[in-house]
């Protein structure tokens, strides 16, 4: 899985925000706000990534126990398909 092309991260008012752009956003309407966790996942998925490799990254660059780092991956995931933010082939 990886992150549609044409959406980007922007910083409003001090939050991330992936917003749609170009043919994409005449597609989608709205915008996902993430905290830096969210924001850290987002960027591993510019590149194709399995949940696995997904959790693996979290659980290096978090301290945190592995099952609520699952937990907490596929609520992220469930929203950024929510969104349309995700390709998965």
């Amino acid at each position: 899985m990886r992150i549609v092309e044409g959406f980007c991260l922007r910083d409003i008012l001090g939050e991330k925000i992936a917003v749609p752009t170009g043919a994409v956003a005449a597609k989608l309407s709205g915008i996902a706000a993430m905290n830096e966790t969210g924001v850290f996942i987002f960027n591993l998925l510019k590149t194709e990534q399995t949940e696995d490799t997904l959790l693996a990254a979290l659980l290096d660059e978090y301290d945190v126990p592995e099952e609520v780092a699952r937990t907490d991956l596929a609520e992220l995931l469930a929203v950024f398909r929510h969104y349309g933010l995700l390709i998965e082939e």
